[in-house]
């Protein structure tokens, strides 16, 4: 079984313009945490992954992504947040998108 709380950035609202594609200044296609076996396409095609978005204390919207989470919404759903959008841009929150499709904040 493939590991929990692997994760990819698919849209990056806050992308340097020109900024090389999976780095810091444009995540999409970023992949985590560092020790993910996972590729981008292998986390975006699994069943167990859910789409999820982070945002900032005013609310705006930072990125969006997949997240593995073969356990549902568990501590491994923060790893995204934890791994990356906090440290590299300050977002604050994450959500996920239920199976009504309603974004619930963690």
């Amino acid at each position: 079984m493939k590991a929990p709380g692997q994760w990819t950035i698919t849209l990056d609202h806050i992308a340097e313009a020109g900024a090389k594609p999976a780095t810091n200044a444009n995540a999409v296609g970023l992949t985590g945490p560092r020790t993910a076996t996972m590729t981008a396409a292998e986390i975006l095609a699994d069943p167990n992954s859910l789409k999820f978005r982070m945002r900032d204390d005013d609310g705006a919207l930072y990125y969006e992504g997949a997240c593995h989470l073969p356990e549902g919404l568990t501590e491994d759903a923060f790893a995204p947040l934890d791994g990356f959008g906090e440290p590299n841009a300050g977002a604050t929150t994450i959500e996920y998108e239920n199976q009504e499709g309603v974004w619930e904040t963690l």
